[in-house]
């Protein structure tokens, strides 16, 4: 494997992880690479961008694409926390995919963001959805618990222990995204894993600044990659939703997991536009259906080779 200093050679790595050039189209920018797999997942980078899209969906990086004798490189933490669990899985088969928690966020005396149309308050919302995901998990033979299934305060720390007491297999945490003072049109879905060692977090506005000290649910870092990746594929294609990236982040109802989570934020209720689908019922049976694609593709790729 061709290395830069301390990054890789994107074209000479690709090879090793099975994917071929594909030719650039005319709206790349002259810098820009393109990549396939057999199966027909896409990898697109360009020089400068912190972001990949792979399999149309943005995934984010430590860092900006950078360039060596003309070919691009990615950061070796990119590549073996990014690339090498989405295009080359090398984890034995995990243990059958049967309970999921899901944990609505927020609750009680924490309302979270408020949709400044109507009124409706996050809470409710993460309630809903989580209640339509579990409808539908249930209908195709997962064990769901729900972290709460009515209006009620859970502290952050007590989340991922009721995951580690039910002896879970996976944890969701559902939330919707809220934008500045009198930002009424920025929209879109995030999809977030804990941030693994060496990796800077997404929503840091110190991106220099990485993960150093490891945390229990750094120990699913290949998993936590595939899971938010699969979810945030289905999202973007069932609800057309501006793509915010698969991004990491240091929360704590990831932090201490003893198995594989992601945090959703599956729009903004600040949007004029978003946050009226996310007040509709059918939109956000439309999200729990496709969070709960996303989780049966993740245990498709994960009970074996893709």
């Amino acid at each position: 494997m061709l290395r830069a200093g301390n990054d890789i050679v994107l074209s000479d790595s690709i090879e090793q992880l099975g994917l071929v050039s594909q030719p650039n189209k005319a709206t790349d920018s002259a810098d820009a690479e393109r990549y396939a797999t057999k199966n027909g997942i896409e990898l697109i980078a360009d020089k400068n961008r912190d972001f990949l899209y792979i399999g149309g969906a943005k995934v984010f990086l430590s860092g900006s694409m950078r360039s060596y004798h003309g070919k691009l490189t990615v950061q070796s933490n990119d590549y073996y926390k990014v690339l090498l669990p989405l295009f080359w899985w090398s984890q034995p088969p995990t243990n059958s995919v049967k309970r999921i928690i899901i944990d609505p966020g927020h609750g009680g005396k924490d309302p979270g963001k408020t949709c400044p149309f109507n009124s409706t308050c996050e809470k409710q919302l993460t309630l809903d959805t989580a209640l339509r995901l579990k409808a539908i998990l249930e209908k195709n033979g997962y064990e769901v618990l729900l972290t709460r299934d009515k209006d009620t305060w859970i502290d952050l720390d007590d989340r991922p222990a009721i995951a580690t007491r039910a002896k879970a297999d996976l944890f969701v945490s559902l939330h919707y995204n809220s934008a500045g003072a009198n930002d009424f049109k920025s929209s879109g879905i995030e999809t977030y894993a804990y941030t693994p060692v060496g990796q800077s977090s997404t929503n840091d506005p110190s991106r220099n600044r990485s993960q150093s000290s490891a945390q229990p649910g750094n120990n699913f870092d290949t998993f936590n990659m595939v899971l938010a990746w699969s979810v945030h594929r289905r999202l973007l294609a069932n609800t057309g939703a501006e793509d915010r990236g698969v991004r990491r982040a240091k929360f704590a109802v990831l932090r201490t997991l003893n198995c594989p989570g992601i945090l959703v934020e599956s729009g903004f209720v600040t949007s004029r536009t978003e946050g009226a689908l996310i007040c509709d019922p059918s939109y956000r049976q439309k999200i729990a259906q496709s969070v709960a694609e996303g989780i049966m593709d993740y245990r498709q790729r994960t009970q074996g080779h893709p």
